[in-house]
């Protein structure tokens, strides 16, 4: 049996409190073939402390220029044939190495696979299932809520080597112009399996940064020639719209009656 050699890069950053969630996700895959490279940007907490717990580890920690940064540093330092992008609170799901090892072996002309991904919160409790959805640089740059599924997303070694790395300049959308960057190249396909668990909680940058990350979606659709006229940019110019209703107690009200709700 091949077993390709994985490589999983964490960018990490105070997160002593997920981090050991994450390296035992990875460590209890039951699969030898792999590198955990974790790139933390000098913690101040416990997370240090934790990371010299596990000799298996390849870490550095050291002040760096942001999360964009840290995953190139890991991207670089690469040398497994299978690449995995895991932040430092989300996790692998069980049997996952052992799943994208038989889809890259089985299918050698294909590079790039989305699983589905689980939905947990802060303490680790599912929420729900989001199945593997394929992309192409069309839906990510014109369609509407096009994120790609970073975290149960995986693709091969030669991927990077076309594509590039990622581009610094972004801090919030990094992940979907690189996605951009590999779907004008590759074809993207789906595992109807478990790949990932993604955390969702109230001081993750998903939750707290939606209209930073807006500003520089805009910015990638532009990089990459979108369409100006797309269901897309209507989307993203409601986001606008309605962000200040959210802060407005009474508008927001207004708005929950006239909806009929609550």
């Amino acid at each position: 049996l091949v077993m390709l050699k994985i490589s999983v890069i964490t960018v990490s950053f105070n997160q002593g409190r997920y981090i050991r969630d994450n390296i035992e996700s990875i460590l209890s895959q039951d699969y030898p073939e792999f590198e955990h490279i974790i790139i933390d940007g000098g913690s101040t907490d416990d997370t240090v402390s934790i990371l010299k717990q596990y000799p298996h580890l390849l870490w550095t920690s050291e002040k760096d220029r942001g999360q964009s940064d840290g995953l190139n540093k890991g991207f670089r330092r690469a040398t497994g044939d299978v690449i995995a992008w895991i932040n430092s609170d989300d996790m692998l799901a069980p049997g996952a190495m052992k799943a994208l090892n038989e889809f890259f072996t089985a299918n050698p002309d294909k590079y790039v696979v989305t699983g589905n991904q689980i939905l947990i919160d802060g303490d680790g409790n599912q929420l729900s299932v989001v199945k593997a959805q394929p992309f192409t640089a069309d839906h990510l740059l014109n369609g509407v809520k096009t994120s790609v599924m970073q975290n149960s997303t995986f693709f091969r070694k030669e991927v990077l080597d076309t594509v590039g790395h990622l581009d610094e300049s972004f801090h919030y959308t990094m992940d979907h112009e690189f996605f951009v960057r590999i779907s004008k190249q590759f074809q993207s396909y789906t595992l109807p399996v478990d790949l990932a668990k993604f955390r969702l909680w109230e001081e993750s940058k998903t939750c707290s940064s939606q209209i930073k990350f807006f500003k520089e979606l805009i910015r990638v659709k532009r990089l990459h020639g979108a369409r100006l006229f797309s269901k897309g940019n209507v989307w993203v110019a409601w986001q606008f719209v309605k962000e200040p209703f959210k802060r407005i107690g009474f508008l927001r009200t207004m708005v929950r009656r006239i909806k009929g709700v609550k």
